[in-house]
């Protein structure tokens, strides 16, 4: 059942924003569902807001979600593709019962591994029936971040803890991530430090990663208090 909530957008409209937060200074991700303007509705997942989602029909729900007929671990850990899938109207992926290929929802979807974009969790297709939502495998190559800074230099003035464990969907880790990499479970447009080990930005050996649509675009070293680009 919707509900009317105040929430926080990072862009000037629902059509045109990134993530939605639950407080003003954009700090706390709204929890992963439906979010509607009453104009377009979006679905959040991992604080980050997917395209926005029509209905052809009055029987269906179409869904973009990333597939790997050969495994979970390829899936998380190796690379995926698009794979267009519908479901019931008002179904979600995390709880539906099938998946088709066809808006008449006739044809079950192939066989193979499916989660929604950036997600921590996953389903498995197999003789046509979708089995449990389950946790996705941790990959090679792990490191740690902070929370989320709107700037690159915060992190070159301020102590920030670098706690969170992470992977990295290519398996690079802390010396050889790069920019395109794609990170386990999504992170909201920002910038993070990072390191190899759980420390902080005050006493600790880190890099600044600035992320957008959860790809890594920059990586940045502090110097004399101000980010540089490597």
């Amino acid at each position: 059942m919707a509900v009317s909530v105040n929430y926080y957008l990072n862009g000037p409209s629902l059509s045109t924003a990134t993530a939605i937060f639950t407080d003003v200074d954009l700090t706390i991700c709204a929890p992963d569902g439906w979010y509607s303007d009453g104009v377009i509705s979006r679905k959040l997942v991992g604080c980050k807001l997917l395209t926005q989602q029509t209905c052809s029909g009055c029987n269906e729900n179409r869904l973009k979600l990333q597939f790997n007929n050969n495994s979970a671990s390829d899936l998380f850990c190796a690379g995926s593709s698009e794979s267009i899938i519908y479901m019931a109207l008002g179904d979600v992926f995390s709880t539906t019962t099938q998946i088709y290929q066809d808006s008449a929802l006739t044809i079950p979807a192939i066989d193979g591994f499916y989660r929604e974009p950036f997600n921590a969790n996953y389903r498995e297709q197999q003789s046509s029936v979708l089995g449990s939502l389950t946790a996705g495998p941790t990959c090679s190559g792990g490191f740690f971040i902070s929370g989320l800074s709107s700037t690159c230099n915060s992190f070159c003035t301020t102590n920030y803890l670098i706690s969170v464990s992470k992977t990295s969907v290519s398996g690079n880790d802390y010396s050889t991530l790069t920019i395109g990499d794609e990170i386990v479970g999504g992170l909201a447009n920002g910038y993070y430090a990072y390191a190899a080990t759980s420390t902080n930005t005050a006493t600790g050996t880190f890099k600044v990663m600035e992320i957008l649509s959860n790809q890594i675009v920059d990586i940045s070293l502090c110097v004399n208090g101000q980010c540089q680009s490597q």
